[in-house]
């Protein structure tokens, strides 16, 4: 899924953290699988490929919310 390699910031870190757990268990999942696919050079069966109607941003909108929270921290910060 896209937001599966997404660059792991600060920002992204709480944002994964808040995430529900089951959502954070298929990330880690689908991310060991990779890892693992990755080092036996093999590629994923076409019928396990996500479809692109199927993708979508599960972690956009926790990431959102934390830069929104953090920018609002830092402008109470410098009243």
């Amino acid at each position: 899924m896209y937001d599966d390699t997404i660059y792991e910031d600060t920002d992204v870190k709480e944002a994964l953290r808040r995430l529900p757990e089951t959502a954070y268990n298929d990330r880690i999942f689908r991310i060991k699988r990779a890892l693992d696919l990755s080092m036996k050079q093999q590629i994923l069966p076409k019928e396990q490929w996500t479809k692109f109607e199927e993708d979508f941003r599960y972690l956009t909108p926790y990431v959102t919310e934390v830069i929104r929270e953090r920018k609002e921290r830092e402008e109470w910060m410098k009243k």
